[in-house]
């Protein structure tokens, strides 16, 4: 009987042979053939031709094999089209062999998934990817357990980097086969970023097999796609996923998900830091801290625990009650081992880029409060408290043996001792250092809100390790006593100087117990002062004893050190040294612990700092925009007078220059007629009248030029100057108005916004060119007397005939004075004009432009400041719409920074039972 072993490795022919016939196998089928064809029974050849097939195939005869091959007709019929089409193959016929697969029809699985494979070759050999995608996934699907299917699928995929499908088919066979193999290549092709694309939800069903092969898989293949999902845009729909998974599944108490708990962490911080919005963020919180507290342990559950007692306080009701019990339960009895400080700066530096990012200024004084709490040559940092006049500033002078001022200090001084005197001033935006004691006075005086360093040898500083914080009066306004209260959160204790002349009015005694309540867990002690005008030491020690008694209620366990600033302080020293010792000891165990209480304490003043940033830039942008609406009206106001005046300017100086130049071409033409009248005294009886019209011409001409030169041209000069010297000063005056209306806006502005400087340098450039004009203004000689008028021409041919007779001279006399005498000349006197004038009108035609830029530099310099107050108030309302159209932007990280410190702030209290303030 033929198996399909045979059949797919074309050796069925071996069922013809046996081990005694040694003839090779053609002969033997041979023989065969030839007696089933000769048999007396009904034959049927098909199974010895489809076993020469293979024999003729094997000989490399592949046309006699598909000859053989092409007469099966019966069960092995589909068996042989799939062999010739490896004979056509083998020939090279491609075409032909994909055709003759493609031909096979059955139900044979077998042949079905050998034939697919067999296409899969050709198709990859023709470069035919479509259909080779194709026909492998028809294999892998019809039988993936075929040899070689999957393995063949898979280098394909890889070939092709076809990462979509290498994912599929290792989900596929994962959940197919349950294999660790192919668990191991899932989790690798995730490793490698290629599943990125998939929806988490894709792989729930392969988690929950691998869950129940393998917990460590299970971690692998969790740790894997947390880590490609994280940063991508489908991360929340991740944690999701994975939070409904790890809540449904049984866990095992003896397996340890030690691997899994520092991703929670990472996530949550990066949730928390201020990227996502609460929105997207406040359903996943919950089901992630719940299914980080199910798999965590009392070595590791202490922070989960904090976060769900921390997120159930700012967002109440939203925590999963099961882990808020959990967390209730555990978290006094979880390891603590954190490195609590670290972690607090950790977040004071996320909440400082957030804020960078944000164009937000943290206010610096929080800052170098940060810096200061770990320094590590500072053991403790004490707070000197007391009432004016209690002698809290002598204590600091006898403490540093020099004055550093006199009276109560205005501002909080931090003392600190230094080899060298170093005096640092910190305000909101910086610090900057200061030489001597006289400019501390100075700074202190001016900016009282600023916060002073003062670094100098300190023999009690250095040997405490400490660093001593003076402060003004308790007794002073209700803003410095809010400011005293905050500062006894960042202390380790207090030392409360009492006059010892008047121990502990009523007043004093309010504000120890309001800071009793407002800081329950801060150290006080009292320092005695002047006990030297107390009569005797049994009288300091009653008062002492009246004290005690008086502030037991508050502060039980607090000492009294009787103190005199006048003694001198090396005979107090060791005194106070040993007060110090023992009332404010330093447990180098509790150090950090204490650092990190003050860091916590610092970023929730931060956090409030920042929310009244928010306020105060919201309220900045609305004043800004309305301060700049009203500075937009009087600027376009402003700026449409100075346009007016510009016109006005133009008007009046033009209209001055016409009426001048009109005035004197009117007068001109008025006298050319009368010069020219006057000529008739020229013409005498004895005249030669035949050139008498030349002689008068040049006469009248030389008339015309002599008043020209002497007076008109002159006359022009002075009145010109006159006309430019009132031109200044018309200009000038507007200048000075300039000048006014700059000082205006400047005073507006608070600084120099506005010059409005004015071109005088046109009434330089008028000047040269009236010079250059008026010299270039000359007379030319006019055709006066030699016309073609008919009276001239009359005269002139009458004197030609008659001139030479006597008789005829007193006829032509009289004819020629009547004429030159009765003449109008109001043609010669308006071409005359004309002439001379014509550089005057040119120049005034280019007078208007010239005033336009006396003011052009001017109305530009309005107009772009104009320019700019528009973009000022279009950009002001963008910010302010985008703040009131997106307030959660700034305020979810806000809320996720308190759920932190909040979270932090649980651990300290679990750690050493420290009291949370707010």
């Amino acid at each position: 009987m033929i198996n399909e072993k045979q059949l797919i490795h074309k050796t069925s022919y071996e069922s013809f042979l046996s081990n005694d016939d040694r003839r090779i196998p053609v002969e033997i089928l041979g023989e065969a053939y030839f007696q089933e064809q000769n048999s007396e029974e009904s034959y049927d050849l098909s199974y010895i031709r489809f076993a020469q097939g293979e024999i003729y195939f094997q000989y490399l005869d592949y046309e006699t094999a598909i000859f053989k091959w092409e007469n099966i007709k019966n069960e092995l019929e589909q068996w042989a089209k799939m062999n010739i089409g490896d004979a056509y193959y083998k020939l090279g016929l491609l075409s032909a062999a994909e055709d003759m697969y493609n031909s096979i029809v059955t139900d044979d699985t077998t042949l079905n998934s050998e034939v697919a494979l067999k296409l899969f070759s050709l198709y990859k050999e023709r470069k035919k990817i479509e259909n080779a995608y194709e026909i492998i996934q028809h294999a892998v699907s019809l039988n993936p357990d075929y040899p070689e299917v999957t393995k063949l699928a898979r280098e394909f995929y890889e070939e092709n980097q076809d990462d979509q499908q290498l994912v599929m088919l290792a989900v596929s066979e994962s959940l197919r086969t349950g294999s660790s193999e192919w668990f191991s290549i899932l989790i690798a092709y995730v490793k490698a970023g290629q599943s990125k694309d998939f929806s988490p939800e894709y792989f729930n069903d392969t988690l929950l097999i691998m869950f129940a092969k393998s917990k460590s898989i299970f971690v692998d293949m969790i740790k894997a796609l947390w880590q490609s999902y994280r940063e991508k845009e489908n991360y929340i729909s991740w944690l999701n996923v994975l939070n409904e998974l790890l809540l449904s599944i049984e866990t095992e108490e003896d397996y340890y998900w030690d691997q899994l708990i520092p991703l929670f962490e990472e996530t949550f911080i990066e949730l928390t830091e201020g990227t996502y919005l609460l929105e997207n963020i406040k359903s996943v919180i919950p089901q992630l801290v719940a299914s980080w507290l199910k798999l965590s342990t009392k070595t590791n559950a202490l922070f989960p625990s904090a976060i769900a007692l921390a997120w159930n306080e700012i967002f109440p009701s939203t925590m999963i009650q099961d882990a808020i019990s959990k967390a209730e339960t555990i978290i006094f009895d979880a390891d603590n081992n954190r490195k609590s400080l670290s972690e607090a700066l950790q977040l004071f530096n996320t909440i400082n880029s957030w804020a960078r990012s944000h164009t937000l200024d943290i206010d610096y004084k929080l800052r170098w409060w940060t810096e200061e709490f770990i320094d590590r040559s500072v053991k403790q940092h004490l707070l000197l408290l007391g009432n004016h006049g209690s002698g809290k500033t002598t204590f600091i002078h006898s403490l540093l043996g020099d004055k550093l001022y006199t009276g109560s200090t205005p501002s909080f001084v931090v003392f600190r001792d230094h080899e060298e005197l170093n005096i640092i001033q910190i305000t909101e935006h910086g610090d900057q250092e200061l030489h001597n004691n006289t400019e501390l006075l100075y700074q202190m005086e001016k900016n009282p809100a600023a916060l002073y360093q003062v670094k100098r040898p300190c023999i009690t500083l250095h040997e405490q390790q400490c660093a001593l914080i003076d402060t003004p009066p308790i007794n002073s306004s209700a803003q410095v006593r809010d400011e005293l209260f905050e500062s006894v959160l960042l202390s380790d204790g207090v030392l409360f100087v009492i006059d010892g002349t008047t121990p502990l009015p009523d007043r004093e005694y309010d504000m120890l117990f309001q800071m009793k309540n407002f800081a329950p867990d801060i150290k006080v002690n009292f320092i005695l002062n002047k006990v030297d005008l107390v009569a005797s030491d049994a009288d300091t020690e009653q008062i002492i004893s009246e004290i005690k008694s008086k502030v037991h209620s508050i502060y039980p366990n607090a000492e009294i050190l009787p103190y005199s600033s006048l003694y001198p302080f090396s005979q107090q020293i060791s005194k106070l040294n040993r007060f110090l010792d023992t009332h404010f000891p330093v447990d180098i165990q509790q150090v950090e612990e204490k650092r990190t209480a003050k860091i916590l304490t610092v970023i929730r003043k931060v956090l409030a700092h920042l929310l009244q940033k928010r306020v105060d830039m919201e309220k900045g942008f609305a004043h800004s925009i309305q301060w700049n609406e009203d500075i937009l009206g009087r600027l376009k106001g402003f700026n449409n007078k100075l346009t007016d005046m510009q016109h006005e300017k133009v008007k009046s100086l033009i209209t001055a220059y016409s009426s001048l130049i009109t005035n004197v071409k009117v007068e001109l033409q008025e006298a050319i007629p009368s010069l020219l009248k006057e000529s008739a005294e020229f013409i005498k009886e004895d005249s030669d009248f035949k050139q008498i019209h030349v002689e008068l011409n040049d006469h009248m001409n030389k008339k015309v030029k002599d008043y020209v030169e002497e007076k008109l041209l002159p006359t022009i000069s002075h009145q010109l100057e006159t006309w430019v010297l009132a031109s200044h000063d018309e200009l000038h005056e507007s200048q000075t108005y300039l000048v006014e209306m700059s000082e205006t806006f400047n005073d507006i502005y608070q600084e120099e916004k506005l010059l409005l400087k004015c071109d005088f340098s046109i009434l330089y450039d008028w000047r040269r060119d009236i010079d250059r004009m008026m010299a270039r203004i000359f007379y030319e000689n006019e055709n006066i007397m030699l016309k073609n008028k008919p009276a001239q021409i009359l005269l002139k041919g009458v004197g030609k005939i008659f001139g030479a007779m006597n008789q005829n001279n007193t006829v032509l006399y009289n004819q020629y004075k009547k004429y030159v005498e009765n003449e109008s000349y109001e043609e010669v006197a308006k071409t005359i004009s004309n002439k001379l004038f014509l550089p005057l009108e040119l120049f005034e035609k280019g007078l208007e432009q010239d005033i336009m830029t006396f003011f052009t530099s001017s109305i530009q310099e309005v107009e772009n400041i104009i320019d700019e107050t528009k973009d000022n108030i279009e950009n002001g309302q963008n910010e302010l719409d985008r703040m009131k159209e997106s307030p959660e932007v700034f305020y979810d990280p806000l809320k996720l920074f308190e759920v932190n410190l909040l979270q932090q702030e649980f651990m300290l209290q679990a750690k050493r039972g420290y009291s949370r303030s707010f």
